[in-house]
This record gives C-alpha cells, structure tokens and sequence, in this order.
C-alpha cells in the first residue's frame, strides 16, 4: 500500500465564539461528560460550533490545495454539524483533476477530504484528455506528460476509442507501424497514426481483424521503405494499398 500524503491542516479563519473557548470549553465539556448524557452534549456543543479546520490527504501533483480551499470554502461557513458533505464531494469533483474524493466530519471541528487524482491516459481531440478510466476532462492549463497518444471519435466514444487503442498499440509495439493516436470518424471509420507519421485505415471493422494482414504481407512488401509511406489501407478482405509520400525536391536539382 502506498503512503499518502496529508496536507498541513489548512485554517479557516471562523472566529469561534468566546464563551466556547479555553478554559470554559474544558470546564462545560468536563462538567457535560460527567453526566450521563454527556457524550451526546458533547457533540452537540462540538457540532454547533463553525469549521475551524480542512484536512486534505492523496498524492496531489497536479491539484493545488489552495484551489480545493477555495472551491469549498463558501459551503464550510455553516456551523460544524450543518455543513452539507454532499455539496463539498460535489464542488471538490468538478476540480478538473480531481477523479474521486471521500469528504467526511473529524470533530472537534475538521472536515477531512481524501483525493484522488485523474491519471491522464491520452490528448482527446484539439483541447481535451481522457483519464485513465476513459474519461473526458479539461486540464485547465496543468501541465501535461509528454508523448501522450492522441485520440479522438464522436461523443460517447471515448471509452471504446481508448480500449481500442490499448489493444493495437499492445500489438503494434516493436514493429515498423508503432501506435501514436487513434480516431473514429462520425461515420464509425477508424484510422491509427504511427510514430512514423504512417496513416493506417482500418475502415468500419474491427481494426484488429487487420493486424495480420499489416504484420504479414504488408510488413514483408514495405520492408526498407516504411519511411516512404504516408499510409497503408487496410480496408480490403485480402490484401492492401499503399500511399506513398511526394518526394522531397533536391535543391541542388532545381
């Protein structure tokens, strides 16, 4: 199991009464538990008073503590026991990184929030990525790893795409046709982009149903001028066709 961080608790700023602070919070509290209804006065003296705390804990690289104070600290200024955790989840979930959180009450007066942070899996066509569990989201200026492989494909899609993506570039690693990106067109047509800059079409299919006929005939015919190639179409029930890109003009020719 990793070991997570925890954040410095992170003050509010709530003046808290003075009738219940110091000395005469000790005494009332020693004076409620010595009853027999002591325990539930004590909470309910605790939950009547104002947040003074935010706790945060999770392995934040990309998520500023100071924006998650910031989004929710409109809904802590209700008294401790008040507070709505439903509406923290909620503002701390529409954070762009942020994946999942758990928001729960630690008295005397702390509310805890444990993050976890979207893992970006892709770039998602021109301004968007999709997190590891194929979801859309914007990154909002973060910075973002490199060499992330792009996809793209109509709404809804982005889960399939990526399942997809995962599948061929497993297949594809190694070889001369190296995945960088995957896209499905509007009318369900897919095309990989190599490392190279080699388009692959793979048509309405299933795009795996073609690997043999890529790393076979077509691996064999192209050997020694893959760089020559701007795409392979892999539409056809047996065989191929190649594209091939415009030669560079020698200077020295012209």
């Amino acid at each position: 199991m990793t070991a997570m961080a925890m954040s410095p608790d992170m003050p509010l700023d709530n003046p808290v009464p003075p009738l219940r602070t110091g000395l005469r919070v000790a005494i009332g509290l020693a004076a409620l538990l010595a009853t027999a209804g002591g325990v539930w006065g004590f909470f309910r003296a605790t939950g009547d008073q104002p947040v003074a705390r935010l706790q945060i804990e999770g392995h934040l690289q990309r998520v500023d503590p100071a924006e998650i104070k910031a989004a929710v600290r409109p809904l802590l200024q209700e008294r401790f026991a008040q507070v709505d955790l439903k509406a923290v989840h909620a503002a701390v979930v529409a954070l762009p990184w942020v994946g999942r959180a758990r928001v729960e009450r630690r008295w005397p007066a702390t509310v805890h929030l444990r993050i976890w942070e979207r893992e970006p899996a892709a770039h998602w066509g021109q301004k968007e990525l999709l997190d590891t569990q194929g979801v859309v989201f914007s990154p909002a200026g973060r910075d973002v790893p490199p060499l992330l492989p792009r996809l793209d494909g109509p709404p809804g899609s982005a889960g399939r795409v990526l399942a997809m993506y995962r599948e061929l570039a497993a297949r594809l690693q190694g070889t001369p046709f190296a995945l960088a990106g995957l896209t499905q067109d509007a009318r369900g047509d897919w095309t990989g982009h190599t490392t190279g800059g080699i388009a692959l079409r793979f048509g309405r299919g299933d795009p795996t149903q073609a690997l043999d006929t890529l790393l076979g005939p077509a691996a064999r015919a192209l050997a020694g001028r893959i760089e020559e190639i701007a795409y392979v179409d892999l539409r056809y029930t047996n065989g191929f066709s190649v594209g091939w890109r415009k030669p560079v003009a020698d200077p020295q020719r012209s």
